[in-house]
């Protein structure tokens, strides 16, 4: 028997301690709902949990994301039910103004209405936003550019893969411009009439010039051409475009330039006087003029594959190749240098209209395409798990109704087509809009069953089973009372001792 040393309740004392500590445990566990609360519980567990947790919020933050690209997907696409819903109201105008029964006054008021209508277009391109983020005016498409100004990357495919494209300018696209003569201007015995593509324009005895000038303006600007006065013969360097870079000037009775506003080989222009006295007047042929446009021609280099094709229409040439792949260029007069020729004609019809000569020299030129630009969703939880939304600029030059004139029958027919093109180019990006929509409620959906199936996974992990720590709890608990009363009594028994010492 020892006094110094009690064994006993050393070791009640010991086992209460470690009854304590499981106790203190059940305790936590039983309190915080959790199985492991530091990494002393489960070291390996408290690892791969704090991976899931990650894993779990960043899914959740991926739905979020998606939704917003859904809601921006619907703000543009809003826009553009309404961009359709005016493209509808200006063909119906277009088959309006296409009928005969119409008088130009009449004509006039539907055109306005037109103008308003493409305005309004423009102003949508321009101005609709999500969070500050413009969706229609180009920015949130693939981003082009070519080392050349004069050429425009006007757009590009989803199916064209970024990197560098080489074409040539071989040809530049020209307006229909017939150019007349110094004409007297003087009415004073002539009268008559000048048909300009339909558009007749009557000349009475006395008239004065300004007033002849005016009524010409009138007609052309009908059917879509420009007229005026002209200085200087054709100068890539101080000319102006527009006007087939002649140099354009007041009226002063001298020599009358027509140029129509649109390019390409579908665009004629025919002027008719009706007597010759008329046309020596305003130094026209006698005899009928026409003129047709000329359209851009280039030649393909590097970066495109052997079964590419081109089509050009005006200043716009477009390169298809097969799975989708499609750039569209527009090329600016003067790219080339193309040789300045007489292309009045006259007599004959247009098919008979000869082209002007290749270009001085070809121009070279180099494009590169991004791929940024595109709106970039994060719809996943790790690096580069992303979706990138395109949506191209939409404004009436894309859709091919910059220049859209209803003035006239001829106008309003080949309004009608403009049209439908327009509608079929709006609906194809909407449909494109409906997909990426889709897309992105089935990665929602997803997600979400993926952050379920994970929140699964880690609650068998990491969270207590309630039942089974209340038993381990009521099992200590008893241990604990149990401990506490042996401890009790092993501390008594060195009281015997002193029986001895007192005996």
């Amino acid at each position: 028997m020892r006094i110094n040393h009690n064994m006993s309740a050393i070791r009640a004392n010991t086992q209460l301690g470690r009854t304590e500590n499981k106790l203190d445990k059940s305790i936590r566990r039983l309190s915080s709902g959790y199985r492991i609360n530091q990494s002393a519980d489960d070291a390996a567990g408290m690892s791969i949990t704090r991976k899931m947790k990650t894993q779990i919020e960043g899914l959740e933050q991926a739905s979020r994301n998606a939704s917003d690209g859904i809601s921006v997907i619907q703000t543009a696409e809003g826009a553009l039910n309404e961009v359709t819903s005016m493209l509808q109201r200006m063909r119906e105008l277009a088959v309006q103004s296409a009928n005969d029964t119409y008088t130009w006054d009449d004509r006039e008021t539907i055109q306005k209405e037109v103008d308003q209508l493409r305005q309004e277009i423009a102003r949508i391109a321009n101005d609709t936003e999500f969070n500050t983020k413009h969706l229609l005016n180009g920015d949130v498409g693939r981003q082009s550019y070519a080392d050349k100004t004069s050429v425009t990357v006007f757009s590009t495919a989803d199916k064209v893969l970024s990197g560098d494209y080489a074409i040539t300018v071989t040809r530049d696209p020209r307006q229909a411009v017939i150019v007349g003569d110094t004409g007297s201007w003087d009415f004073e015995e002539v009268s008559g009439s000048v048909s300009i593509n339909g558009e007749i324009v009557t000349i009475a005895k006395g008239e004065e010039a300004t007033v002849v000038f005016q009524k010409l303006q009138a007609a052309c600007e009908r059917a879509n051409i420009r007229m005026g006065e002209y200085g200087d013969d054709p100068d890539l360097e101080t000319g102006l475009q527009e006007w087939a870079f002649y140099t354009p000037e007041e009226f002063s009775e001298g020599a009358l330039l027509f140029v129509s506003q649109d390019y390409g080989s579908a665009v004629e222009m025919e002027i008719v006087c009706n007597n010759e006295e008329l046309a020596e007047a305003l130094g026209l042929s006698s005899e009928p003029a026409r003129a047709v446009g000329v359209d851009a021609a280039i030649s393909l280099d590097s970066g495109f594959g052997q079964t590419a094709s081109m089509k050009a229409e005006g200043n716009y040439v477009t390169i298809v190749d097969q799975d989708g792949f499609e750039i569209q260029v527009k090329v600016e007069p003067g790219t080339a240098e193309t040789t300045f020729e007489d292309v009045t004609i006259s007599g004959g019809t247009p098919d008979e209209i000869p082209e002007p000569p290749a270009a001085d020299g070809d121009q070279a030129i180099n494009m590169t395409v991004l791929d940024a630009g595109a709106m970039i969703l994060q719809i996943g939880a790790n690096s580069y798990q992303e979706m990138a939304v395109n949506i191209p600029k939409i404004t009436p030059e894309t859709l091919g109704i910059a220049t859209l004139n209803l003035s006239t029958r001829e106008g309003a027919s080949e309004g009608i087509a403009k049209l439908d093109d327009a509608i079929a180019i709006i609906s194809s990006i909407r449909s494109k809009l409906g997909s990426y929509q889709n897309r992105l409620e089935h990665s929602i959906m997803s997600l979400d069953e993926t952050v379920l199936n994970m929140t699964e996974a880690l609650s068998r992990i990491e969270d207590v089973d309630m039942a089974a720590e209340m038993t381990n709890y009521t099992q200590q608990t008893v241990l604990s009372q149990a401990g506490t009363s042996v401890l009790a009594q092993a501390n008594e028994r060195p009281q015997n001792i002193l029986s001895l010492l007192q005996g």
